[in-house]
């Protein structure tokens, strides 16, 4: 198995397993899902639904959950690129550019910028899928444990 193939089979095991641990936990209940990933461009896409759950009081999704949504796809990407370590979340800037709506669709793309031993530099696009409009950006760093 070569390189690239051995890169997209880590992907999808790793995704699989942190996103269905089967505990309960957060990243579970965020009900991520794999969409696509490109060795060339060292990019994980993943989609989300919106969730009853993560609703605001003015019935968007909160930002606390848009911030999970980021720390997940974002961890499961540095949890595979550390290696055989676990990595995890030394800062992360998110910005707000549209409000997300319940019932919308979203998938977010995850870039690794740069994937060094002590520090994993990643970044991340969540848009609408339906409309492809950009609603919120996020980066930061990971670090493998």
């Amino acid at each position: 198995m070569d390189k690239k193939q051995a890169w997209l089979q880590l992907v999808r095991e790793k995704s699989q397993h942190y996103l269905n641990l089967h505990d309960g936990g957060f990243d579970e209940r965020m009900q991520a899902q794999l969409e696509s990933c490109d060795y060339e461009e060292q990019t994980v896409t993943y989609s989300f639904p919106t969730l009853s759950w993560q609703i605001n009081e003015k019935g968007g999704i909160h930002g606390g959950a848009i911030a999970g949504m980021f720390d997940t796809a974002l961890g499961v990407v540095a949890n595979f690129t550390a290696g055989e370590n676990e990595a995890t979340t030394t800062d992360m800037t998110i910005s707000f550019l549209r409000g997300v709506e319940y019932g919308m669709r979203l998938r977010m793309k995850v870039y690794i910028v740069k994937a060094g031993r002590s520090l994993i530099r990643q970044r991340a696009e969540l848009t609408d899928a339906a409309t492809g409009k950009l609603l919120a950006t996020a980066s930061g760093s990971w670090m493998p444990l």
